[in-house]
């Protein structure tokens, strides 16, 4: 019994320990989507400072003398606004699909992990108890075996 157990529980442990390898990649791809996520709204946030900085520096400085200037300065400000306005959306659209998918696939790695955790918790629980009954058989055939062999010795005198 003790034999089908241990191959169980070598199972499980396995079962563990591929479980908490998918874990630490899932983690590892969270926080190297975090650090994407966070590095997409810095440069979200730079190019929004890039355009207010811009829109102070034209709105001090020297007014356009020509209407081709005009339509210039408009048209390097909306640059100025599309580019913030496009990297705010990459960061929103990777927060919602990358960022997402990955914490719930730690998610699910974790639950993974835990159940993997549990079933060899008590595959181990259930080898202890079927060991602790085997050693206490063993014992208890070996005080049997002593008596025996007493009482034959006994015998064996009386003879």
């Amino acid at each position: 019994m003790t034999f089908h157990l241990q191959t169980l529980l070598d199972l499980r442990r396995n079962a563990e320990e591929g479980a908490k390898d998918a874990l630490e990649a899932a983690v590892d791809s969270r926080r190297q989507q975090e650090n994407e996520q966070a590095r997409l709204l810095a440069r979200w946030r730079e190019a929004c400072d890039k355009a207010a900085e811009e829109n102070r520096r034209l709105a001090s400085g020297p007014s356009p003398t020509t209407g081709e200037q005009a339509t210039a300065r408009e048209h390097y400000q909306a640059r100025l606004r599309d580019e913030a306005s496009r990297l705010k959306s990459v960061a929103e659209e990777h927060r919602a699909t990358v960022l997402t998918a990955a914490l719930a696939t730690e998610g699910a790695a974790q639950t993974a992990y835990e159940e993997a955790l549990k079933a060899r918790e008590a595959v181990d629980k259930l080898k202890e108890r079927a060991d602790a009954e085997a050693d206490r058989k063993a014992e208890r055939r070996a005080d049997e075996s002593a008596a025996d062999l007493a009482q034959a010795a006994h015998f064996k005198r009386r003879e």
